[in-house]
């Protein structure tokens, strides 16, 4: 029997845009008022602000009035009725100034001239988290305190094997912490392994500092401290309103070389696993002993201390201030996890989860699908 696909394919639209419709959370179900088809295809034909396309308003040049002017005008002619205002490298006004906040201020204003909404975007350019340069340079801890651990192998403990962070000997059924009676290993011969810290290197990217460790405890409130203060002081009646919510852009806890740690991660693992992870780090690296079982309580320490330190966090106080929380981590290099263990476990942190949607980019190097299916497809956009 032959079948209108075009109406199959409406009211497949139809039922899922419902669906979406109702799971939003009432007060914007309210706000658009769609109960109905007929208020649906009038909404989809003609969309109020929240539901039409949000373009970066990229900040990358000496912003002016009369720029903002003018791309305001714009956006509201190519039927953006909303913006991201992103900074951007090139920028020189300064971030988070005095003169920054009165700009972003006089965007809002202009924009609900326009019946356009104004987005923040927490950050100078990417990844989110250290606030230009601010949170280094106002807590030094943030990024000085190593971020990774990488291990060299030798077959006799060297003489400046003091000067390591972690020394292990290989027992052949498991590893010996021995940094702290490396007088009793001198002159054997052996297996040793020998971790030192690894550092995130300073950039003029961040402010002539380096990225910070987002699973340091602190560091996420000295971030949202630190960008937020502006915004509430001049825009905090508009918070929810002209102002919708705040976009994040990648933040991550990959490491700077080896595997990445932060100085409570034992503490932590310990508490959590009931096992020591020091002694466990070369299964990280080795397919020896218990290693898969090591690395999937390692990789869930660190994805439950970047929800406990950053996204908890940061949804709480959107949650507070009445403001969405959006954006993206780094979901395009799945399934690798080392920029944040589980994505999918971070948009539950999220009151509007985001995604980054790189069409040029594909893995074309495994032919075979995730199961190792022999024949694949490739949609390509």
């Amino acid at each position: 029997m032959k079948t209108d696909q075009h109406g199959s394919y409406f009211k497949l639209f139809v039922f899922l845009t419902l669906t979406l419709a109702v799971s939003c959370r009432e007060e914007i179900t309210d706000e658009i008022k769609i109960n109905d088809l007929k208020s649906l295809m009038a909404e989809f034909k003609n969309p109020s602000a929240e539901y039409t396309t949000a373009p970066f308003f990229v900040w990358n040049y000496k912003i002016t009035k009369e720029e903002i002017d003018r791309f305001l005008k714009d956006f509201k002619d190519q039927g953006s009725l909303q913006v991201f205002v992103h900074p951007r490298p090139g920028l020189v006004t300064e971030y988070l100034s005095e003169e920054w906040f009165d700009l972003f201020r006089y965007t809002v204003e202009r924009g609900k001239e326009l019946g356009m909404k104004v987005w923040i975007y927490d950050e100078n350019s990417y990844p989110s988290g250290f606030a230009g340069g601010h949170v280094p340079d106002r807590m030094p801890e943030s990024f000085n305190q190593g971020q990774g651990l990488r291990m060299t192998v030798f077959e006799t403990l060297p003489d400046t094997a003091e000067k390591y962070f972690i020394c292990l000997r290989d027992d052949g059924n498991g590893y010996t912490d021995i940094t702290s009676s490396l007088e009793n290993e001198k002159g054997r011969k052996g297996r040793y392994l020998l971790f030192s810290k690894s550092y995130n290197s300073p950039s003029d990217w961040y402010g002539g500092f380096s990225y910070v460790d987002l699973l340091y405890p602190g560091v996420s409130q000295k971030f949202l401290d630190v960008t937020m203060e502006g915004y509430e002081k001049n825009m905090l009646a508009e918070f929810g309103k002209a102002v919708p919510g705040i976009f994040t852009d990648e933040p991550q806890i990959s490491s700077p070389g080896g595997i990445r740690w932060t100085p409570d991660l034992f503490d932590v693992f310990r508490q959590k696993w009931n096992y020591d992870l020091k002694t466990c780090l070369p299964m990280l690296i080795e397919e020896k002993g218990d290693w898969k079982k090591v690395r999937h309580n390692y990789t869930s320490t660190l994805l439950q201390m970047f929800i406990d330190r950053w996204a908890k966090p940061y949804y709480e106080y959107c949650e507070e201030k009445g403001l969405i929380f959006t954006g993206h981590y780094w979901e395009h290099e799945w399934p690798v996890m080392r920029q944040g263990g589980d994505n999918m476990a971070m948009y539950a942190w999220f009151q509007m989860p985001g995604i980054d949607m790189l069409f040029n980019q594909w893995n074309d190097s495994t032919p075979g699908a995730q199961f190792g299916n022999v024949r694949s497809v490739k949609e390509l956009a």
